[in-house]
């Protein structure tokens, strides 16, 4: 007796569907995603030159602000701008530019 196998169309269209699926979440979900890191820089580039009075005060208290991810022009800016308050900034994964500037390279800085 010889069996054989059939397959049928709808096998292979729940791969593609769940293909589609996940392309469909991917491009739903990743841009919200990068939304929130361009908040990110925003906040802490808001907080480094428009610092709040609670911010103020908090820093004369002692406490230390930690930057990541900003671009080394803002940090060098932060520098000379607000050099008052440099003792209560900490800059981490700063990213430097490269000659052509359409890529950063993100040194670890053990932090």
């Amino acid at each position: 007796m010889k069996t054989s196998t059939q397959r049928t169309l709808s096998e292979g269209t729940g791969t593609i569907s769940l293909l589609i699926l996940i392309m469909l979440l991917m491009g739903t979900l990743l841009p919200p995603l990068a939304r929130a890191a361009d908040a990110n820089d925003g906040f802490q580039t808001n907080a480094l030159f428009n610092p709040t009075p609670a911010q103020l005060k908090a820093e004369a208290r002692g406490r230390v602000m930690i930057y990541e991810g900003l671009d080394n022009t803002v940090v060098e800016r932060a520098l000379d701008e607000q050099f008052d308050r440099i003792e209560h900034m900490m800059f981490v994964r700063t990213r430097q530019s490269t000659p052509d500037d359409d890529e950063y390279i993100v040194e670890d800085d053990g932090c």
